[in-house]
Order: C-alpha cells, then sequence, then structure tokens
C-alpha cells in the first residue's frame, strides 16, 4: 500500500543533500545518493544504496541494497490546499439498501471535510513549497528509510512534515526524535540519539 510523506517548507535546494547524506549515516550505512537526483526536478526519483546491517533479516547483511522512491517538489499555498481537503466516502448502506443498488448505476456519496487542526493550520501559512516522497508502507526497508528521510529534510529545512499513513503531523522540533523512537528498539535507540534525551512511553 502507498503512502506518502508531506514536509512543508520555504527552501529545498540541492546543496542539502550532501547534508542529507551524511545526517542518514549517524544513523544507518547509507552507501549513495545517487548523482541523477535533483530538487530542482519538480517529479523525479529518489535513488539511494544501503547496506542493512542488522540482526532481523540477516540474509541481506552482506549486499547493497537499492531503494528508489517517487518524489515531487510542487508549489504550496494553504488555502488551495484546504479546498481539497474534501474526500467523497459512500455512505454506509444496509444489506437492501446493497441489492437495491445493484440495479442503479450510481452509488449515493456525500462530501465530508477532512480537518486541520489549529495549531497545523497556523504552521502551514508560513510555506510555499511542499516535497512528497512516495513509498510502500508495507516495505521494511522502504518504510524505515522513507521516515528517517522525511525527518531529516523536515529538521534541516525547518518544515513540517505530514506522515499520510498515520495522519501524524511533526515539525522540525519533534519529527527526527518521534521518528527515531518508532524506528529502533529501546536496545538499538541510544546509538541512533545525538546528546538528546527521548522520553518513551512503556
Amino acid at each position: 500500500m502507498s503512502a506518502y510523506i508531506n514536509i512543508y517548507t520555504n527552501s529545498l535546494t540541492d546543496d542539502l543533500i550532501p547534508t542529507i547524506l551524511k545526517r542518514l549515516n549517524e544513523h544507518e550505512n547509507v552507501l549513495d545518493i545517487n548523482s541523477s537526483f535533483s530538487f530542482r526536478n519538480p517529479n523525479g526519483n529518489l535513488p539511494i544504496v544501503f547496506k542493512w546491517e542488522k540482526p532481523s533479516l540477516e540474509i541481506f547483511n552482506e549486499n547493497s541494497l537499492k531503494l528508489n522512491f517517487a518524489v515531487s517538489l510542487k508549489s504550496f499555498d494553504l488555502k488551495e490546499y484546504k479546498k481539497k481537503l474534501f474526500k467523497e466516502k459512500i455512505i454506509k448502506q444496509s444489506l437492501v439498501q446493497k441489492i437495491l443498488g445493484l440495479f442503479k448505476k450510481k452509488k449515493r456519496k456525500v462530501a465530508k471535510p477532512v480537518k486541520l487542526s489549529a495549531e497545523v493550520e497556523a504552521k502551514l501559512q508560513n510555506y510555499n513549497k511542499v516535497f512528497s516522497l512516495k513509498y510502500h508502507s508495507g516495505d521494511v526497508f522502504e518504510n524505515h528509510f522513507a521516515t528517517l528521510i522525511g525527518a531529516i529534510i523536515t529538521e534541516l529545512t525547518n518544515g513540517v512534515c505530514h506522515f499520510t499513513q498515520e495522519n501524524l503531523w511533526y515539525d522540525s522540533k519533534n519529527a527526527l526524535t518521534e521518528s527515531l523512537v518508532n524506528l529502533y528498539t529501546l536496545e538499538e535507540l541510544p546509538n541512533h540519539i545525538n546528546k538528546n534525551a527521548v522520553a518513551i512511553a512503556i
């Protein structure tokens, strides 16, 4: 199942790519971000090469692995975004309605608004660009690295990110910390936190 991490920011340039790679390597063994990747390309791919040096899925530990995320960078306007936050949902139907519906050409639908919190809306009004990273949530590698990449870019650009799969919003102050807590076990976590204490609910 596809999911997205949307990062709202004002500035995203290729100058950040070496820093993103350096920051990724503080947590995982990422060998390369392909030189073909550029934030100047509004719709493209983000290819990375990495090694999975973990006890889980040991069969992959000796190999260089590749991921290729679909990405886009677009202009962002809060007013236009709010207009699009309406999703059509099929009304729940009884068994009789479903049977009768077989003889109708169209299903009844109703538009329901998806609301932003006041806090998120206040933050989003400060940004004019959105960088989207598409990944497959059921893929261990894609989920792991998409989360790391999204959190690191959010932190570096002083942005706000939306993890659409979980409908979670983070800002540059908590995106990476929250992501690390979700990505690593209690035993692994101390190796991935740089001097910042993290409270873990047990």
